[in-house]
């Protein structure tokens, strides 16, 4: 599975000229270590009616009706969790309550330059890798750039006719609130929008 080239190459463009300070020369490395850990093949998202998913992503605040339930970060996870809901697909790159995202019935786990340490912490099964280079055997590159709008890449590249996002609040970053993070949230908000030109996307 490979995102469409321009797209991947638009989104990866914008990341790296907003956030030089990542460490996107390591993002082949990571994907390489990626592809030793065993991930499942893209394929196992198929048991999941992908019509109509709901992406949950922190902090959220409302539930939604859909086909299948996206939690973006392990915390996400939890939460729903809490409240009885449990996640079908669980996308994280493993720097927000990594413990927790065995809480869904597939993890997919993203793999990029500054998680390269955590990725053999972090073995949920099922799994499948997702990376920001071309994927060796055994990753994916589904597009997007942070969970987030990469959790809405993953379900457009699945099917999706409408996808439901509770929990895009770019103004209340919980996880913390510094500059890095705010540029993250805009190149996200950024990506959200251009998928929105080809597939209908509710905020709630």
């Amino acid at each position: 599975m490979l995102a469409d080239p321009l797209e991947w190459l638009y989104a990866m463009t914008l990341a790296k000229s907003s956030l030089p300070q990542l460490s996107f020369h390591r993002d082949a490395e990571a994907a390489r270590v990626a592809s030793s850990l065993g991930g499942m093949h893209a394929s196992a998202l198929r048991r999941f009616d992908w019509s109509r998913p709901v992406i949950y992503m922190p902090p959220f605040r409302r539930l939604a009706e859909g086909s299948v339930v996206v939690a973006v970060e392990g915390y996400t996870a939890r939460r729903l969790v809490e409240l009885g809901v449990r996640p079908h697909v669980v996308v994280s790159d493993l720097d927000f309550e990594p413990e927790h995202v065995s809480l869904g019935e597939i993890a997919v786990i993203h793999a990029h330059g500054d998680n390269i340490g955590r990725l053999p912490l972090y073995k949920p099964s099922p799994r499948i890798y997702t990376v920001q280079t071309w994927p060796p055997p055994g990753t994916y590159n589904v597009g997007g750039f942070t969970d987030g709008d990469r959790a809405a890449y993953l379900a457009a590249s699945q099917g999706a006719e409408r996808i439901v996002v509770s929990g895009f609040y770019p103004e209340l970053p919980i996880k913390r609130d510094d500059e890095i993070k705010r540029r993250k949230l805009s190149i996200a908000r950024t990506l959200l929008a251009r998928l929105s030109r080809s597939i209908t996307i509710d905020f709630i």
